[in-house]
């Protein structure tokens, strides 16, 4: 039984990590491509130090510092696989072109 659960977040790990994405935990979402994390209020300065490191978090503050932090909105984002999530909709979608909405990032991040 323990072999099998491992082999099983062993093959969520492989499959997250194919599409560029990091599921850490329910409620978290990461991109060390795109170099950031987000849960369900938006993209976080917090989640990314914790996950990805403090130079991806003085990174991620570079990149709002250049469109200014009144300009950046962290309530919409896109990851490097196209994931794109919208807080206020409490929705994720494939892609911000196809509208089918992503059931595994969605519920990961909003619970339901």
């Amino acid at each position: 039984m323990k072999r099998f659960f491992l082999v099983s977040l062993l093959t969520l790990a492989c499959a997250a990590s194919a599409a560029g994405l990091d599921f850490y935990k329910e409620g978290a979402i990461c991109d060390r491509k795109s170099g950031f994390c987000a849960d369900s209020m938006g993209v976080s300065l917090g989640l990314t130090k914790l996950y990805l490191g403090e130079k991806a978090e003085q990174k991620l503050m570079a990149e709002i510092n250049k469109v200014g932090v009144q300009a950046f909105d962290p309530t919409t984002f896109t990851m490097s696989s196209g994931l794109s999530c919208d807080t206020k909709l409490r929705t994720c979608w494939t892609s911000r072109l196809d509208k089918t909405v992503d059931a595994k990032a969605t519920q990961t991040l909003f619970g339901r």
